[in-house]
């Protein structure tokens, strides 16, 4: 039977759930992942992996698109809103669901998440999963204090503030703000993470280049809810995007 043409009858604004629970938690991580393994978004993943011509920081910036844009249409289907706002409700349930649960929940959640990410990060850079290796805290307390410290340096703020003050004003203050945190995110890839001999990544033990910094953050991205390295990345960030110019309660991608 062929669909019918006529005009659909208006329904209510569908809502999201009031609070979540295990099945809804777990049934997100699976969709998203079957996305990332068989759907669209792993079409874009490729199509960065195969991009020789880009910047780091613009594969990156083209990953989390693809990543963030399927969590978005994951959860449409449950009713919250596909924008910024809806994901930061889920997150918000989220973080109540995963303080209150059982430890072995918790555990199974952060298994699923880091495996996810490991194979959104494969995906969009051409690396073996088996390559990306967990870290002790205290390891990675140790290794974030380096990275906050160097992002204070002097050098890096002038930097920063350098070409942020170099960017073109635009009508569009959206379009502004975020031409202002692409560079941003230049200086600390490039002149953080990646200058010198040995660069920070190398001297960390994580690898030379590109692979190198991919390797990192999939690895410290593990520990970035501890309170120490909160601390840590939240302080340095602060006089990072006062050098910017930019809304200190904004996010930057470090």
């Amino acid at each position: 039977r062929a669909f019918s043409s006529a005009v659909a009858p208006q329904t209510t604004a569908m809502r999201p759930p009031n609070s979540i629970n295990e099945e809804i938690v777990m049934g997100i991580q699976d969709a998203t992942r079957l996305y990332i393994r068989h759907g669209v978004a792993s079409q874009r993943l490729k199509e960065i992996s195969s991009d020789t011509t880009a910047s780091l920081v613009a594969k990156w910036q083209r990953m989390m698109e693809a990543f963030l844009g399927t969590q978005v249409h994951v959860l449409a289907g449950l009713g919250y809103t596909p924008d910024e706002k809806g994901l930061g409700l889920y997150n918000q349930q989220l973080a109540y669901f995963v303080q209150n649960c059982s430890p072995e929940i918790q555990e199974e959640f952060r298994v699923k998440g880091r495996d996810t990410w490991r194979e959104v990060l494969s995906s969009a850079f051409g690396m073996e999963i088996d390559t990306f290796q967990e870290l002790s805290i205290v390891d990675a307390r140790n290794i974030m204090h380096k990275v906050a410290q160097k992002m204070q340096e002097e050098e890096i703020l002038n930097s920063i503030a350098k070409k942020c003050a170099e960017i073109e004003p635009d009508d569009n203050p959206q379009i502004e703000m975020a031409r202002k945190h692409t560079a941003v995110q230049e200086v600390l890839v490039n002149d953080v993470y990646l200058s010198g001999n040995p660069s920070l990544v190398e001297e960390c033990g994580f690898g030379e280049g590109e692979e190198g910094y991919v390797r990192m953050q999939c690895i410290m991205s593990e520990h970035q809810s501890d309170p120490l390295i909160a601390q840590y990345i939240g302080g340095a960030m602060m006089k990072v995007l006062t050098s910017a110019g930019l809304d200190v309660s904004g996010p930057a991608a470090t």
